[in-house]
């Protein structure tokens, strides 16, 4: 049975450097991810090509919020943007025609435009290059009255179990086989398959500790 998978992680401005360097494809070498297979990185795309660097198509998305809302208030410790994972079973993806693939991560773009604001998008990314094809989405978590709140854009568990409804609905509109997993707000277990858990628990000790190991344990998929 292929599931629709999407996982969200909330970042504040600091990891955005570091996040720009592995979705980009910036670096020289992954140690500390295997999977990368850099021979095949020419066949990653953009479906979002950001125009800047990562912190400051944040910090210009915020600017332009705040001149529209004067009282926008931006804490040391907010939430400046939503780093997203979007793939499916691999076994499914591994069937699929490479332009059905890429329409797949098409259709879950038009999404996320329609759920959190195609100009609050500043990159969209589908690697390639490693195990399964997957896509890196992140955008600035503003509302449409330009406030900076990721807890109203995402929410907490019961929103994350929606989002997860919605996004398989969308999706299977096309692609009818597609299903998701029973909410993990109702069995209180992790319902993202191993290898994406292993993807985004490296990529998290990639980005805090560049040359060790962090016992940082990224968000589970809901």
């Amino acid at each position: 049975m292929p599931y629709a998978i999407t996982r969200f992680a909330k970042r504040k401005g600091g990891p955005a450097s570091a996040l720009e360097k592995h979705h980009e494809r910036q670096k020289e070498q992954y140690a500390s991810n295997p999977d990368v297979d850099q021979e095949r990185s020419l066949l990653n795309y953009h479906l979002v090509t950001p125009q800047m660097k990562y912190y400051a198509e944040i910090q210009s998305r915020i600017e332009k919020a705040q001149r529209k809302n004067p009282k926008l208030k931006v804490r040391k410790d907010s939430v400046k943007f939503i780093d997203t994972i979007v793939t499916a079973s691999p076994e499914f993806l591994a069937d699929l025609p490479k332009e059905r693939v890429r329409r797949y991560f098409k259709l879950a773009l038009e999404f996320f435009k329609a759920e959190v604001g195609a100009e609050n998008i500043f990159s969209a990314v589908v690697h390639m290059d490693e195990r399964n094809p997957h896509m890196h989405l992140c955008f600035v978590p503003l509302t449409p009255d330009n406030r900076l709140s990721a807890k109203e854009v995402i929410g907490g568990r019961e929103k994350l179990v929606e989002w997860q409804d919605k996004f398989k609905d969308h999706m299977s509109a096309e692609f009818p086989y597609l299903e998701r997993g029973e909410s993990a707000a109702v069995t209180k277990r992790k319902h993202i398959p191993t290898w994406l858990y292993k993807q985004a628990h490296r990529l998290t000790e990639e980005m805090v500790h560049p040359a060790g190991v962090s016992t940082h344990r990224p968000s589970q998929r809901q």
